[in-house]
């Protein structure tokens, strides 16, 4: 398997597991204990954008150290520490994100669907026991990043942002992000404990299908919001199977895509400031409503762009 494989899903591993589950279960999803976090995640993500990268590979090394570091003490952080493991996600995803756009479509479904498959698989262990999943995966990122051959790698220059690329970005993980906190607050609707097979699943299908039919991101913005819309209406109608069957698929869909989008832009500048957009404003905007259990603010918001946004972009390849 290439190594680099083994860094990406680590790394989204230990963010879904850690960074964005674990430390928020752990919190009980008390915004005044977490709200360092994402300003965290989006100074790093702006210093990520600003600093002059000399060795990517040994700007990497060391953050993923720091993971370590952070995870000795996992759950049992201070506002302090939280900004330090926001900093360090925000300042190394768009890093790793440039230097995976050497490898191809493939590479990227085969990490997203390891992360996927162990991520679901992982999901219902208890928050506060997560801490040797959190010292293990940036164990694993370093080990596997040490032995990979990085090449000199293509820098894209743009003239301008790509702000209507970023924005449809911003509106999937907004979108997927409120379902998502919302239904780890619901224990009615607990599907990944109940369904755990099915969503892993789903998930392989999701990633098999943006694979070999998902072409162009902007072409695929009916298809992603027609099934967000279904995913919000099983929710809705508590069909918590069909949920697990539909709502999987979009996710890994839409990620591949979403991913695979950034790898093209090779700029670490661009990728980093796309980042704190689709990484922290969303996510965070995402989290404030299912907070506060008003789901409905982002069905409509998704409504109104399933209207909008495609007669918007229809121009836009």
């Amino acid at each position: 398997m290439n190594l680099l494989v083994l860094v990406l899903s680590s790394q989204l591993l230990y963010y879904l597991l850690i960074a964005q589950t674990g430390v928020v279960g752990a919190f009980d999803s008390h915004i005044h204990d977490l709200y360092t976090l994402p300003i965290g995640g989006i100074i790093g993500s702006l210093l990520s954008a600003l600093w002059r990268h000399l060795d990517l590979k040994m700007e990497l090394m060391f953050l993923f150290g720091v993971q370590i570091v952070i995870s000795w003490f996992y759950p049992n952080y201070s506002l302090g520490v939280l900004l330090t493991l926001g900093f360090v996600v925000g300042y190394t995803t768009p890093i790793l994100i440039y230097i995976f756009s050497s490898q191809g479509k493939a590479q990227l479904a085969l990490g997203l669907a390891i992360s996927y498959a162990i991520g679901t698989a992982l999901y219902t262990y208890p928050f506060e026991e997560r801490r040797v999943i959190a010292l293990v995966l940036p164990l694993i990122s370093i080990i596997a990043l040490y032995f990979f051959d990085l090449k000199r790698l293509i820098v894209i220059k743009y003239k301008k942002f790509p702000w209507r690329i970023v924005a449809i970005m911003m509106l999937w993980i907004f979108a997927d992000s409120a379902l998502f906190e919302t239904l780890s607050r619901s224990g009615g609707m607990d599907i990944w404990s109940e369904y755990t097979w099915v969503i892993i699943v789903s998930h392989l299908i999701g990633v098999y299908g943006a694979y070999h039919f998902g072409d162009e991101l902007i072409k695929q913005i009916p298809l992603v919001l027609g099934l967000f819309v279904v995913s919000y209406l099983f929710y809705w109608l508590e069909i918590p199977l069909a949920l697990a069957i539909v709502y999987p698929v979009v996710i890994s869909y839409y990620n591949v895509l979403l991913f695979h989008k950034l790898m093209q832009l090779r700029n670490v500048r661009v990728i980093a400031l796309s980042m704190v957009g689709v990484g922290w404003i969303a996510t965070s905007a995402a989290n404030a409503i299912a907070i506060e259990h008003q789901l409905w603010i982002a069905a409509a918001v998704l409504g109104v762009f399933s209207l909008v946004v495609p007669f918007y972009f229809r121009r836009i390849s």
